[in-house]
């Protein structure tokens, strides 16, 4: 994290190749999210692209950061919803994906009991509302504190820690038949199986 400041500091100062390391750093994980939110993979490329171009351009007129990740996340999340209703997508297109709907692809387990519960979390997944899946795929995929969440979704601390456990307990209920009682088991495993999506 303090490497991330380190080049953001550097990269304002004008080194190209510190906004390069960024780059590098985030781009898998900024490419994903996008996704998510508008399921066009050369749109999603061109907003990311765009977005580090702007970056450089306008680099003396930044701000501090803090968070780096956060403030890539959402500047990638206000420019795709942007982008998204110039570039309108039906919802008949056979290859629309309502925003933060996810698939088997997103959990890279091969295991076969594990396999199945992928299956079951992802149909569990996408029972819950669309900010209810973004907040759990900041949380779990992208390893956002709260604090990052609350920057992200625009909302205060509170309320996302309140859209967390809804989205939790809305998961644990749907899937006790296959034991997840416990308070912690559900969280355990949305990091378990995200963090093996981000090797």
């Amino acid at each position: 994290m303090q490497n991330n400041q380190k080049y953001w500091s550097l990269f304002k100062d004008g080194d190209r190749e510190a906004l390069g390391k960024i780059f590098q750093i985030y781009y898998k994980e900024l490419y994903f999210y996008g996704l998510k939110i508008v399921p066009i993979p050369e749109l999603v490329k061109d907003v990311i692209q765009e977005m580090f171009v702007q970056l450089w351009e306008k680099r003396d007129n930044l701000g501090q950061v803090v968070k780096v990740k956060s403030y890539l996340l959402v500047a990638v999340r206000n420019e795709l919803i942007h982008e998204s209703k110039r570039h309108y997508v039906s919802e008949k297109d056979s290859n629309y994906l309502e925003p933060f709907t996810l698939t088997i692809e997103d959990f890279l387990i091969n295991e076969e009991d594990s396999r199945h519960l992928n299956e079951r979390l992802v149909v569990s997944l996408n029972k819950l509302s669309e900010r209810q899946r973004e907040v759990i795929m900041l949380r779990f995929f992208h390893n956002l504190c709260f604090e990052e969440l609350a920057e992200v979704l625009r909302m205060n601390v509170q309320s996302v820690r309140n859209l967390l456990f809804r989205a939790l307990e809305k998961l644990r209920n749907d899937l006790k038949d296959i034991g997840f009682h416990g308070h912690d088991n559900i969280e355990l495993i949305l990091f378990a199986l995200f963090s093996k999506k981000r090797l």
